[in-house]
């Protein structure tokens, strides 16, 4: 009994100092990409899929330039995370929330109507059973991360334009709680991890261009935060997007994109949320032109972004890979970040893939 309680103890202490990976891969593991072609063979396909073997990379974001059909795009999405090391498998990324996207009826996929759609014009058996449909479908297609769904509350007044509200439940937490619980509910059943949007709120980003100078001070409710706090009790919440608008009163300084007091202070250290922060859309133009794209990579990670998700290959003058990776480790080098601060969003990433990989393993 004593030699087995050594040898448990021997094990627990050698899990406790494995050895830290290089920083390189660490780095590789917080970068989302990306890029064109629908095959193997085809160029970008083939780059990619060195860059995933190499470790370079710690998943793809799948767009129109990818899909033709599900039969096609499981066959791309397999032939991707082949590369990848078993021990932390490939994330593969699309954004369906419903409504129009790329995974149209006319490709194969299930026609799901928009969240504002689902909630006006069917009830919650319905709701459940299109989900399932949806799900079923990136699972087949070897989608095994997705950015859905939306927890924004529609505003309560008015809003003349009904387009803008499709993307959102309702107006009351408690309905798009409910809601969000069977879209994430379907897509777990189905091996695929939801990443819910946008913390803390989207606003007029929602059918406006991301803009890290949409103000929501004003029309931003605390109510917004319920169904986080809900989905981070219920355990339901193992990955956020952090939205860029602007909260004075959360952060008088930052969008929230940038901002340590909504990532830590708020969603980690109030909010009590251990899983991992996605960060998108660094490159657009509606973040502020004085902030360049090497110091939009640093802030949001010092805030607290571990994943950074871009849907292009190429940065300005190299792969996007190459431009990261070394942003981050020339900060590291002048002190802007710390290896410390990179090793704590690796432990979430690999806790995250982790699941994924059990979550998968069932699908067929």
């Amino acid at each position: 009994m004593m030699l087995k309680f050594f040898f448990s103890c021997l094990l627990l202490s050698s899990l406790l100092h494995a050895k830290t990976p290089p920083l390189e891969d660490m780095i590789a593991q917080m970068i989302i990409i990306g890029f064109d072609g629908t095959k193997e063979g085809d160029k970008w396909v083939e780059q990619i899929a060195k860059d995933i073997k190499r470790e370079k990379i710690g998943g793809v974001f799948i767009t129109e330039k990818n899909v033709q059909n599900p039969a096609q795009l499981r066959k791309l999405n397999d032939y991707l995370k082949a590369q990848a090391p078993k021990a932390l498998p490939l994330i593969v990324a699309v954004e369906h929330e419903g409504g129009n996207s790329l995974f149209e009826a006319k490709k194969g996929f299930s026609e799901v109507p928009s969240a504002h759609e689902l909630f006006q014009n069917k009830d919650i058996a319905e709701t459940e059973a299109l989900y399932q449909k949806l799900s079923s479908d990136l699972a087949q297609s070897g989608v095994n991360v997705n950015f859905a769904p939306v927890l924004d509350l529609q505003p309560k007044f008015d809003v003349l334009d009904s387009s803008k509200l499709q993307r959102s439940y309702a107006a009351y937490e408690e309905i798009v709680t409910t809601y969000a619980m069977l879209f994430i509910n379907a897509l777990k059943a189905e091996g695929v991890m939801p990443v819910v949007k946008y913390f803390p709120t989207s606003g007029a980003n929602l059918w406006n261009n991301f803009s890290s100078e949409e103000d929501v001070t004003k029309t931003w409710r605390f109510e917004q935060l319920k169904p986080y706090y809900d989905l981070i009790a219920f355990g339901k919440m193992d990955a956020v997007l952090i939205s860029h608008v602007m909260h004075q009163e959360l952060d008088p300084k930052n969008p929230t994109l940038f901002s340590k007091l909504v990532i830590q202070g708020l969603l980690r250290d109030k909010m009590h949320f251990e899983g991992v922060v996605f960060a998108d859309n660094l490159r657009t133009n509606s973040i502020a032109s004085s902030i360049d794209f090497k110091h939009r990579v640093i802030r949001s990670i010092d805030a607290g972004a571990d994943i950074l998700v871009f849907t292009n290959y190429f940065a300005e003058s190299a792969s996007m890979t190459f431009t990261v990776n070394k942003i981050i480790k020339e900060a590291i080098q002048s002190g802007e970040l710390s290896s410390e601060r990179i090793a704590l969003s690796y432990e979430r990433i690999v806790r995250f893939k982790q699941k994924l990989s059990k979550r998968g393993s069932h699908v067929n």
